[in-house]
């Protein structure tokens, strides 16, 4: 994947390597390609050591929370996939069929949060600021007030 990002890269306004948990060796040169690197439950399957030092290797301008609901919930959340009611299709696959997928979001923030040994409010900060620069179109106008 990394020749082939760096043959079409750099991207100016940015890339997104969902749910990342690739190698921390692999994070400086993706993120000089304009990469951003999300963070889902599936960050908690990982060897705490691991993940701590990938994350520990995203420049904070460079990461994303997300819950990737239902697919990456957090490895606690499990219980919280139900059916809708009246849903025929019978398929977890939507994101109404999560509980609580905001829960989700702050569980991914709580154990990032923890791993880079930073406040929760501060990586939350950081992340939406992130989110605003990467989704931010011309004519569109987002409040950066927060």
């Amino acid at each position: 994947m990394f020749f082939h990002e760096r043959a079409i890269g750099p991207f100016p306004k940015g890339a997104i390597l969902h749910s990342y948990l690739g190698s921390a060796e692999m994070v400086p040169a993706l993120a000089k390609l304009g990469a951003y690197f999300s963070v889902s439950g599936h960050t908690m399957s990982m060897k705490p050591q691991k993940a701590r030092k990938m994350l520990k290797s995203v420049p904070a301008e460079r990461i994303l929370l997300e819950s990737d609901a239902p697919d990456a919930l957090p490895s606690w959340d499990l219980g919280s996939l139900q059916w809708v009611p009246g849903d025929v299709s019978k398929t977890l696959n939507q994101p109404a069929n999560i509980h609580n997928q905001t829960e989700s979001v702050f569980q991914v923030l709580s154990y990032a949060a923890s791993l880079l040994e930073m406040p929760e409010a501060e990586l939350a900060e950081i992340s939406y600021r992130n989110a605003l620069r990467l989704f931010s179109c011309q004519d569109f106008k987002v409040n950066e007030e927060g």
